[in-house]
């Protein structure tokens, strides 16, 4: 082990400055000057650390205590015991600030793990351990020490630096910021490779690019996963964690001495969680549950792959969720973070001047890894209350400074595309009526917005739907290049599985089971090609909804909601398991052990469970006794609050399990994933279907209506003088409907070849009658001599 030196000189040399810095407290300029310094950073044999939390200004000492580990960890062992040396330096404090730096601390890297370090604050006899939200990497959680990481000499060797200095000239063209992908496919890291990380999303994509460049054939889930110039990740941030279940750090022995050789009892991070759940707290560091290695480099390692990918670059675009903090952030943040309850759990206090830079600054360290966008969930989250005019205000300054914030990959400085699901004025009663989806385009000028038809309460698979939401659909003639549009994402899904089937009406043709319905509704040819191949906008894909796996909200993280979120998800057992389904050996396996021994067995207990619990105010002690005394009695019973907890583990992980899209790959429809395939690239080759509608460019849907919603337009690119034909029966009766009697903004129809049409579709003559079952579609195309 390297010989260790605190600099209390240096040290004291950095406190002075940041005194300096803020002798007129918290201005922009000194915020800015913190945050950038804030957390742990590595310059050579030289480390730096710098926290802020409120309750150093009233402590009498602060330390930072060192753990250093003894030998090489196996990250990959789920359950071991590891060696330290614990070491505990009294540091430098100034206000709510405390800093130290060190010679010769070993730093984490792509091959070793670096020390792991947290502060203690002591105020006579008690003491209280602080984190460091601002770490590189948190290989065991938000509840355990941080580990110290060199993040900038590993970015160092990246592979994709051709990739950023090609970029450049795109950038220096434009107002320094990355243009939009043509197309995303919307990617949960946790449950679309069998092991749920990011290693094994590369290994995935890798293998995809090694078929391709052999010329080799793809599978039909590999077809899913191309033909996108653009990949969403939903968020990677350290998630919430069970404060019983979730310890992944438990040192054997009591508080240690000084230079103490102790152990350690480390478990792999193995949170379940669809990722919206975060504290801020560790934003500008990588889940561990995602993590294979517990390296951070494994997402450098993803987007370096996706950079270099032999069909074309695939740009990168990272979720982040900053508007609100789940309430375990009460646990690991200072006070002074917080602005009061929400829905969600806690407002952020956007009002602080130091807080507004340290999101900013996480925002700016993550993206740094060399994403291309950056997703803003819930951006009408981001408010403010002005107590004097009793207002709440959106904080479009804040926004406008997100997407201000520079990158630097390879001495390349540029700014991202930003992507803003912004729903305001949500939740007021009126917003499904009111949410213009326009507010922050309109303000900034580059963003793109969330169109309307994405959000969370669109169902398609109501009958009716096409015709409903046409007023919607309407507007992304006129705004869509401004857009992600698309049908199917994390929240289309996860709200079709939550409706009570028996209180809709369900457009039975599009399947003679719930399952093959939900199925054919969020990946429906007609749809696609309508999206892909006809619409203004960027169209997204959903990895579970191409591979028709399973989707639903999941996490395992607390005690408090984990039976609420359990039964909410009662429906789901109509929606998306089929008896066959249940039967399956590789699937429920918890379920069954408990006794479930049927689907149907299964869908009562949950819709039984769910109406208990809204009239019995989620009593566990009440829902328990009313359980037991059910006439005929459930497949499991003698149920007490315990009992009733483990279930909602066991469904957690069974249908974690369920929704993972490799474990259904071998169900994925080839036609479709080959149509699908051939949508994106047509797109590709017609990047100016990204425009607005202009000139003669028009849509309808065929009145009167007579039982079959008839969708059919026609588009004229401006340069190419190319033009297209669409036309599709969305929803009912088969009909046979010819362009001659559309009142088409064109009469003469030579020329016109089909170049697309949806499978088991046999028509191709523009010039007859084109006979449509629900969910075909066709599309015809004429280039000029």
């Amino acid at each position: 082990m390297s010989s260790i030196h605190y600099n209390k000189t240096a040290a004291r040399e950095l406190a002075a400055d940041l005194k300096q810095e803020m002798k007129h407290g918290y201005t922009r300029a000194s915020s800015e000057w913190v945050a950038r310094r804030l957390g742990s950073h590595v310059e050579g044999d030289r480390s730096t650390f710098l926290i802020w939390h409120s309750d150093i200004e009233k402590a009498d000492r602060v330390t930072i205590d060192l753990y250093i580990p003894l030998a090489e960890i196996n990250f990959d062992k789920p359950d071991q015991h590891a060696g330290f040396k614990y070491r505990s330096f009294e540091i430098e404090t100034h206000d709510s600030f405390a800093c130290a730096v060190f010679d010769g601390l070993p730093a984490g890297n792509r091959k070793q793990f670096g020390v792991f370090y947290e502060f203690r604050v002591f105020s006579g006899s008690e003491s209280k351990i602080i984190r460091d939200p601002m770490a590189w990497s948190m290989p065991y959680g938000i509840y355990a020490p941080a580990e110290l990481y060199d993040a900038e000499t590993v970015r160092e060797s990246r592979k994709d630096l051709d990739y950023f200095k090609k970029l450049q000239a795109e950038i220096n063209t434009s107002d320094g910021r990355i243009a939009p992908s043509v197309n995303l496919l919307e990617v949960h890291p946790g449950s679309t490779t069998r092991e749920g990380t990011l290693h094994s999303l590369t290994k995935r994509y890798k293998q995809i690019a090694a078929a391709i460049k052999a010329g080799e054939d793809l599978s039909p889930d590999e077809k899913n996963l191309i033909g996108f110039d653009g990949i969403e990740l939903m968020p990677i941030e350290p998630v919430i964690e069970h404060p019983e279940k979730h310890r992944f750090w438990e040192p054997f022995q009591g508080e240690p001495d000084e230079g103490e050789e102790i152990t350690v009892h480390l478990r792999k991070p193995s949170v379940i969680n669809w990722g919206y759940d975060i504290v801020i707290f560790g934003s500008a560091a990588v889940n561990p549950s995602l993590l294979s290695t517990g390296r951070p480099h494994e997402l450098l390692e993803l987007i370096e792959t996706l950079h270099n990918f032999p069909d074309g670059p695939i740009k990168v675009v990272l979720d982040v969720v900053y508007g609100h903090a789940d309430n375990q952030g009460v646990n690991v943040l200072p006070d002074p973070f917080f602005a009061g309850d929400n829905m969600y759990g806690k407002n952020i206090n956007f009002r602080h001047p130091l807080i507004r830079e340290i999101i900013l600054e996480m925002q700016r360290r993550k993206i740094d890894w060399g994403f291309d966008g950056v997703r803003v969930d819930g951006a009408q989250d981001f408010k403010y209350y002005d107590a004097e005019q009793d207002v709440m205000y959106h904080d479009d300054d804040y926004l406008q400074r997100m997407s201000d914030v520079a990158q630097n990959v390879g001495g390349i400085e540029y700014r991202p595309w930003m992507i803003f699901e912004d729903g305001r004025p949500w939740p007021a009663d009126d917003w499904e009526l009111s949410s213009t989806y326009r507010e922050i385009t309109e303000q900034q000028g580059h963003p793109q917005q969330w169109a309307s038809m994405i959000f969370a309460y669109n169902t398609p698979y109501n009958y009716t739907y096409w015709v409903s939401k046409w007023w919607r659909l309407k507007e992304i003639f006129d705004f869509g290049d401004k857009w992600i549009t698309g049908y199917a994402n994390h929240d289309t899904m996860r709200r079709g599985t939550q409706a009570d089937p028996s209180t809709i009406n369900i457009n039975t043709r599009l399947g003679n089971s719930l399952r093959m319905v939900m199925d054919n509704a969020y990946n429906n040819p007609a749809t696609t090609l309508l999206m892909n191949c006809f619409l203004p906008g960027t169209p997204m894909d959903f990895v579970q909804a191409l591979a028709h796996t399973p989707w639903t909200f999941m996490r395992n993280t607390d005690t408090t909601y984990a039976l609420k979120v359990a039964a909410e998800e009662a429906y789901f057992t109509e929606w998306q398991i089929t008896d066959v389904d249940f039967r399956r050996s590789r699937f429920f396996r918890g379920l069954k052990e408990m006794g479930f021994s049927s689907v149907g067995g299964l869908r009562r207990f949950s819709q039984v469970l769910l109406r208990l619990l809204k009239a019995t105010d989620d009593n566990h002690e009440l829902i328990a006794k009313l359980l037991n005394q059910f006439e005929p009695p459930f497949e499991v019973m003698d149920w007490d609050p315990d009992k009733l907890d483990r279930y909602a583990e066991t469904w957690t992980a069974d249908i974690y399990h369920y929704c993972n899209a490799d474990r259904h790959s071998e169900f994925v429809d080839p036609n479709k994933a080959e149509f699908n395939l051939l949508t994106r690239r047509y797109r590709h080759n017609n990047p100016w279907l990204i425009e607005n509608f202009s000139g003669s460019d028009m849509m309808r849907y065929r009145e009167p209506v007579d039982g079959s919603v008839i969708y059919y337009g026609y588009r004229k690119a401006h340069e190419s003088n190319k033009e297209i034909l669409f036309l599709a029966n969305m929803e009912g009766h088969t009909r046979q409907p010819g362009f001659k009697d559309l009142g088409l903004p064109i009469t003469d129809l030579s020329g016109f070849k089909a170049v697309l049409k949806t499978p088991s579709l046999r028509s191709r003559d523009v010039q007859k009658p084109i006979r449509l079952s629900a969910g075909q579609a066709i599309l015809f195309e004429r280039n000029p001599e």
